[in-house]
């Protein structure tokens, strides 16, 4: 079928359901210049000293890391924060904020991003849950306490870009102790979790929701496909928005959209308006 075709069917499935969710991950960011975590042959171009030490994505956004690299983990996440300071959110996000004000009765965004852009663009705090955390907020290294708290101070830390490491890293208010970002990483059993997003959420799921979204999944981390599948053996509408036709292989929607995500809503949103 002629991707403008798939198009209008799925912004008649958008116009016509009334509880939906998106299910958002790493090529939702992609196109605001977030790299994807995983893409060695970009990504971690920018990291030479990572690379000489042999150190990947899973070493680094770890609590590992944060104990026996702390330079290095520090500086890892202050070069993805920086990044994301430096670059913004794409159209496609005020497009699913404009669609769950005036489009549907009750909307929700699950994301599996860290970079916060889904509440920068103007997401109800109370419609999202970030299943990984946010680099926009810290906690205690040492979880001295379940308390976590908002930071946006860029830069946060002291970078040096040449050796990737960082120095002057931020404090727990608490015990004095080194924070970390509250991010849900690697072998993590530490991460705090944000009950708040967790409970809304959980109020919002237990409802039938007649569409779900899924954007932008690399399937590594398949955490938005399974769900996306669950929902859709539940009777959901699913719409899979995703240049890779093979990022489709589990949740198997019926209505797949091969294009980047801001191309995508850009064009659905012409149809809706």
């Amino acid at each position: 079928m002629e991707i403008s075709k798939i198009i209008e069917q799925a912004a008649e499935i958008i116009s016509s359901s009334k509880r939906a969710v998106f299910l958002t991950s790493a090529g939702m960011s992609a196109d605001s210049n977030i790299p994807t975590f995983r893409d060695k042959d970009g990504y971690w171009k920018n990291f030479p000293p990572f690379k000489e030490k042999n150190l990947q994505a899973q070493d680094l956004a770890s609590p590992w890391a944060f104990r026996n690299e702390l330079q290095h983990a520090w500086a890892f996440y202050e070069w993805r924060r920086q990044n994301a300071n430096d670059n913004s959110p794409h159209v496609g996000y005020k497009i699913i904020d404009k669609w769950m004000k005036s489009e549907f009765e009750d909307a929700f965004i699950h994301t599996t991003n860290t970079d916060g852009y889904h509440l920068r663009s103007g997401c109800p705090s109370d419609r999202i849950i970030e299943v990984h955390g946010s680099m926009w907020r810290l906690q205690c290294l040492n979880v001295c306490s379940h308390v976590f708290w908002a930071e946006k101070t860029v830069p946060l830390c002291n970078l040096d870009k040449n050796t990737m490491r960082a120095s002057n890293y931020p404090t727990c208010p608490k015990c004095k102790g080194t924070a970390r970002p509250h991010v849900l990483m690697f072998g993590d059993l530490e991460y705090v979790g944000h009950p708040e997003q967790e409970k809304n959420f959980g109020n919002f799921i237990r409802k039938e929701v007649d569409l779900a979204v899924l954007v932008g999944s690399s399937g590594a981390v398949p955490t938005n496909d399974y769900l996306a599948l669950e929902l859709k053996n539940r009777g959901t509408k699913l719409i899979n928005i995703n240049p890779d036709q093979s990022t489709n292989n589990i949740s198997q929607a019926e209505f797949f959209i091969p294009l980047k995500s801001g191309d995508a809503f850009s064009q659905l949103d012409k149809l809706i308006s």
